[in-house]
């Protein structure tokens, strides 16, 4: 690509450059597919546990608060137009699940 360190060009711009998904893309497909993975764990594993759980005690700090995993997983799906009510059954499917996070 003959791109040398003065040139003032982004990661992203060679990744489009070269026809790559940008990084965060990747992360994001990569979320997706793990998501689908959890879902399809047996309930007494420690992941699928976590995912599901609530702390029984204590109370947050002021201000805005963290976002959970599950907000996240959320997010990705209504950026990938999945819909969130329908997410957990389409996820039992693994080939249909690939084939739509892909």
């Amino acid at each position: 690509m003959k791109i040398t360190w003065m040139d003032k060009v982004t990661n992203k711009e060679i990744l489009e450059r070269k026809g790559q998904p940008s990084i965060e893309d990747l992360l994001f497909r990569k979320n997706l597919r793990w998501t689908g993975h959890l879902m399809r764990m047996s309930p007494d594993r420690l992941p699928k546990q976590v995912l599901y759980s609530q702390l029984s005690y204590g109370h947050r700090k002021r201000g805005r608060p963290h976002l959970r995993f599950k907000n996240t997983i959320k997010r990705n799906l209504t950026l990938r137009d999945i819909k969130t009510n329908s997410w957990t059954s389409l996820s039992q499917q693994r080939d249909k699940w690939r084939a739509t996070v892909k």
